[in-house]
């Protein structure tokens, strides 16, 4: 994979200082950008989060021509006019943090229902609120997820409130109203602040009990958009395509 990094690129492999925050902790923050083959989708929103999330912390970085550079990645690995992920990494170190870019092909699977197991490990922390790169705690639960047959993993609190999934957020539905997990803790999305300018979800608390009162579930993310979820656990929903069909064109750039 060729990747940007310092004004270049190269195949080389990314060096990290031993003995940097980067490399020692895995302190740093990154977004992924999907490419569907025409356009960066959301690029704006998603350096905007980036970028505010350093400046949140009091985080020195740089920046380049975000457009210009991804487009040379894509480029350089032959992903022209391919469904591609495009992930912009800032690993922080002593100095000022520069950005890493990377691209590599993604398999669109646009009729995909999810089954997410219950993660029964919790990790709870303001740092949530931030895409930071120290994720350990999601990589074990996804990892863990499909290991047992799963597609990802759902995410609960100190109170066993429901978060997220390990790989997006989610809503849920029941009696025509859409609902959200409101929780400090959970990671910022842009496909699900997309998906609430077409649907009315409202922000609320979800309790692990409260999960079989709702008819319908979805996972949200910026290179699936909004897919219908069919169990957490035990627990089933029938799934629902015709809400993704209004979210999902909108979150990948694609027409509705």
């Amino acid at each position: 994979m060729i990747h940007y990094k310092d004004g270049g690129y190269g195949l080389e492999g990314v060096r990290l200082d031993p003995a940097g925050g980067a490399f020692r902790f895995g302190a740093g923050l990154w977004e992924t950008v999907y490419y569907n083959g025409r356009e960066l989708c959301h690029l704006d929103r998603h350096l905007d989060r980036l970028l505010h999330g350093l400046r949140s912390y009091g985080l020195e970085y740089a920046t380049v021509d975000f457009p210009a550079v991804a487009g040379q990645v894509l480029n350089r690995n032959g992903l022209e006019g391919r469904p591609a992920r495009v992930d912009i990494v800032y690993p922080v170190d002593g100095r000022a943090a520069s950005p890493v870019l990377t691209a590599e092909a993604v398999e669109p699977k646009p009729y995909k229902a999810f089954r997410l197991c219950v993660c029964e490990d919790r990790h709870v922390s303001a740092l949530n609120a931030v895409r930071t790169t120290n994720g350990m705690f999601r990589f074990l639960a996804l990892r863990q997820a499909t290991a047992r047959g799963f597609d990802d993993a759902a995410l609960f609190d100190l109170g066993g409130n429901v978060l997220e999934a390990a790989g997006g957020a989610l809503v849920f539905e029941k009696q025509g109203q859409f609902v959200c997990v409101d929780s400090p803790y959970c990671a910022p999305s842009v496909a699900l602040d997309l998906a609430r300018t077409v649907l009315d979800i409202l922000p609320v608390r979800v309790p692990s009990a409260d999960l079989e009162s709702f008819r319908h579930a979805y996972l949200l993310n910026s290179l699936i958009g909004m897919r219908p979820v069919v169990a957490v656990g035990e627990t089933a929903f029938v799934p629902d395509d015709a809400a993704c069909d209004r979210v999902s064109p909108l979150i990948l750039g694609e027409s509705a």
